[in-house]
């Protein structure tokens, strides 16, 4: 081994027996903790346990553990890490101070040199089997609190189901943003040509035939309506505002994307998260949409409030005749998003109306 690794060991030994030591004060405190029966207290406990770990023994897999059982975690450390602590702490203080006294005495020319020798080999023997406490210990600690502090196998699965089900949307969400960018970028871009090219025909052409200046004014206007479906089509796809402006100004664009009034109540104290931004923002184009297109309303009301209770709260209603069907595509493709971010929605839409969509998304702001 060369004096690099051995240095390296050494260090690692060191952390190992401080962290050990510091590991019996925890777990005493753990103790007092568990009899005070504060839960919150435990769990804090629990949590500062892993630091200790994550520091002084390099545990980085129990650095983001869920704290499953921090109660049952403490209770198994206090039966065993006071008592190691303790052990490892008196025997090298023992060999420190063994080794301190032989030396002093050689330097003292009270002992031979040889029997100062041999003291020292001693202490350092009986330093060893300590040292290797302190690191079975710590190595100990790390599997008990990946037993009870980790995921079992089922809440592990859920949590990778939550994760990749909210990667999935993501990646929608992505894929309309590269759609909205390519509309606008690359094929109105192209129809805007058209439509300058057909205007400066046309006006050379005014001076001419008649029915070529006809058959021109026909074919801008053909164009002019392709930009504003394109333009519609990109906004449905994605609105870029949403990215560009928030949540709010995308709701304030849509009462210039629908016939019927539109009347915004927004209560939001902070911008949420770009996925919910999204969830909220759909459910409301889609509830308005369908109101536009089927409920015969003279207008529709969107308000959207939070945080509240870490969620966020959309509800659009119309006084149309109601009637609209839940099961739907529409309505279910909105279900299925919220839902993939713990929300729920319900339509209330009776014969006769009104027709209220409302969702409610989990938060984190």
């Amino acid at each position: 081994m060369t004096p690099i690794r051995h240095a390296q060991a050494a260090v690692r030994a060191g952390r190992a027996v401080v962290g050990t030591v510091a590991g019996a004060g925890s777990a005493v405190t753990g103790v007092v903790h568990l009899c005070r029966g504060s839960g919150a207290a435990v769990m804090r406990r629990a949590g500062a346990d892993r630091k200790r770990l994550v520091r002084w023994f390099g545990a980085d897999a129990v650095r983001d553990l869920p704290d499953r059982d921090p109660a049952g975690y403490l209770m198994r450390r206090a039966a065993y890490g006071p008592v190691v602590g303790a052990v490892v702490a008196g025997v090298l203080a023992a060999a420190l101070g063994y080794a301190s006294w032989a030396l002093l005495l050689v330097l003292t020319a009270r002992v031979p040199v040889l029997d100062a020798t041999v003291a020292l080999i001693v202490a350092a023997i009986a330093t060893y089997p300590a040292v290797r406490t302190a690191v079975l210990s710590g190595r100990w600690d790390i599997a008990l609190a990946l037993r009870l502090l980790g995921d079992d196998d089922t809440a592990s699965r859920v949590r990778e189901l939550e994760r990749t089900r909210a990667e999935v949307i993501r990646a929608i969400d992505d894929e309309r943003r590269r759609i909205e960018r390519a509309l606008h970028d690359g094929i109105q871009q192209r129809a805007v040509v058209i439509a300058l090219e057909l205007g400066r025909v046309r006006r050379r052409a005014a001076i001419g035939d008649h029915a070529l200046v006809t058959d021109l004014d026909r074919a801008l206007s053909q164009t002019q309506a392709l930009l504003t479906e394109l333009r519609e089509v990109a906004w449905r796809v994605y609105p870029a505002s949403l990215d560009e402006h928030g949540l709010a100004a995308a709701l304030r664009e849509l009462s210039s994307h629908t016939a019927l009034p539109v009347r915004l109540d927004l209560r939001l104290g902070a911008e949420p998260r770009r996925d919910v931004a999204a969830a909220v923002y759909f459910v409301a184009a889609e509830a308005v949409t369908n109101a536009a297109k089927h409920s015969g309303a003279s207008g529709v009301d969107v308000t959207v409030t939070g945080p509240r209770d870490d969620a966020i709260t959309v509800t659009v209603s119309d006084d149309g005749v109601g009637g609209a069907d839940p099961s739907g595509s529409g309505l279910t493709g909105l279900r299925r998003r919220v839902a993939a971010l713990d929300g729920a929605l319900t339509v209330h839409s009776p014969d006769g109306g009104p027709t209220v969509v409302e969702a409610r998304i989990p938060c984190v702001w």
